[in-house]
């Protein structure tokens, strides 16, 4: 990513987001550099442009996000059913689209890294679970778990990812939440294929 465009990005979140949610961005981008340089030395770039644009569509409304894919006609497999139940969801997807459109990025593991930030999805790459787990323990998230999580992750990326992907479902359970279908599609798929621990 060229200084032009991490300044167009930052310029774009400047006027999109709060400044929490700016600040949640960058802190995001860091750790998320930080776990590619311990875990995929290539892809610590990457990693900063999928983090700081994460949440690009985060404080679009629920009916702005509907309308953006129906405008669009994108197609996602669980669209009736989040836009009826938990529209605000549909921010990780239209990130992705927003990543496309407005930065030109084309790289399909940067897009699919933003996309699936917040309900993952299967066989997961090594990008997609690093901003998974950066957006859920970024050094601003003070919850109980963040920062063992967010320790957990400098030595072992899956177990981390594992652990914050229960985490997220038993917020859900707890606060008798909707489950949308494709986190439970991200679990399934983890634990019939045995891949909770590599």
């Amino acid at each position: 990513m060229c200084k032009n465009i991490e300044k167009q990005i930052f310029n774009y979140l400047s006027e999109n987001l709060t400044p929490k949610k700016l600040e949640h961005s960058y802190n995001v981008a860091m750790l998320a550099a930080d776990l590619a340089s311990r875990h995929s030395s290539n892809d610590t770039l990457k990693a900063r442009t999928a983090g700081l644009l994460h949440d690009c569509a985060k404080l679009m409304t629920d009916k702005e996000l509907i309308d953006f894919f129906k405008k669009r006609n994108k197609t996602l497999k669980y669209f009736q059913d989040i836009s009826k139940f938990s529209p605000h969801l549909l921010h990780s997807f239209a990130g992705g689209n927003v990543a496309r459109e407005k930065f030109k990025i084309k790289d399909k593991d940067i897009l699919n890294a933003i996309k699936n930030h917040t309900l993952g999805r299967e066989n997961m790459s090594v990008l997609e679970k690093i901003i998974f787990v950066a957006d859920y323990v970024s050094r601003d998230r003070k919850w109980k778990y963040a920062k063992r999580i967010r320790n957990l992750a400098k030595n072992d990326l899956n177990k981390a990812f594992f652990e914050a992907l229960i985490k997220k479902m038993e917020y859900v359970i707890n606060n008798s939440m909707w489950m949308c279908p494709q986190i439970i599609d991200t679990w399934n798929w983890y634990v019939s294929n045995g891949k909770k621990d590599n």
